[in-house]
């Protein structure tokens, strides 16, 4: 026989773990097909569902407050997902940056992977924070979050009044500020070669400084980007824990609903 308490209690969990693995490109994004997203989606309920206790309080209002209960857990899913990608966003930015200072912008293109457009160094970055995400244990890390959330935040019980804004604004605030951060090399870099190149074009006109600015700038950049990405590492780990301590302060203002 049916257990109706279980079966609305793993719909519940499927919409909330289904909502974020939609919203994490980490764990597919679109080029993956929705079939492996949902039995991704479906096999971590199953083994998180005993780990979850049911509502605190029976569903009220029948098949109405069900669907009201579903939206709310697809919308704690999809926001702690989309600040979850946060962290691969801020490589996504470095890139842009360095593209911008060395001469990169122009050979940007459509990446339907983010969904607009992208310079080559912010792919290769991007798929680079990628490789160091799974090498660093961060989907085991995501993972416990998760499992953590139903207790931080139990099922049918996050409040959407605004008190989680703060948090996402000053994580966003932080993204910008980490990525600038980390390019200030490559920026303190471009600025002396700017500055070594207009000295250069005062006492020989003749040359074509011009021209002369692009090979040199770009074989300084990637030479400056070749030291700077094996340090990387050790600042995702510390973005890793930001992003975790960030995500458990979000969904206690859920929780507390202001």
């Amino acid at each position: 026989m049916l257990n109706y308490d279980l079966a609305v209690t793993f719909l519940l969990v499927f919409a909330r773990i289904g909502s974020f693995i939609v919203a994490v490109p980490l764990f597919g994004g679109p080029n993956t097909p929705g079939q492996i997203k949902a039995g991704m989606a479906f096999i971590v309920s199953l083994i998180m569902l005993p780990l979850v206790s049911g509502p605190p309080q029976p569903l009220a209002g029948g098949l109405p407050g069900f669907g009201l209960a579903l939206v709310r857990e697809i919308g704690v899913g999809l926001m702690t997902g989309m600040f979850c990608n946060m962290v691969l966003q801020v490589l996504n930015i470095l890139g842009q940056i360095f593209d911008l200072h060395v001469g990169f912008l122009m050979s940007s293109y459509f990446d339907p992977a983010v969904g607009g457009q992208i310079t080559l160094t912010a792919k290769f970055l991007y798929l680079t924070g990628i490789v160091l995400f799974f090498t660093l244990d961060g989907h085991h890390m995501l993972l416990l979050g998760l499992a953590r959330s139903f207790d931080i935040l139990p099922i049918n019980t996050a409040v959407f009044t605004g008190s989680w804004m703060p948090v996402l604004i000053k994580a966003f605030a932080r993204m910008i500020t980490v990525a600038v951060q980390i390019s200030a090399p490559i920026i303190a870099v471009m600025l002396i070669i700017d500055i070594c190149l207009g000295l250069l074009g005062r006492t020989a006109p003749q040359m074509n400084i011009f021209m002369l600015g692009f090979p040199v700038k770009i074989g300084a950049g990637i030479l400056t980007l070749a030291v700077m990405v094996p340090l990387l590492g050790v600042v995702f780990r510390s973005l890793f824990r930001m992003m975790e301590r960030d995500l458990y302060t979000l969904l206690k203002g859920l929780a507390q609903g202001g």
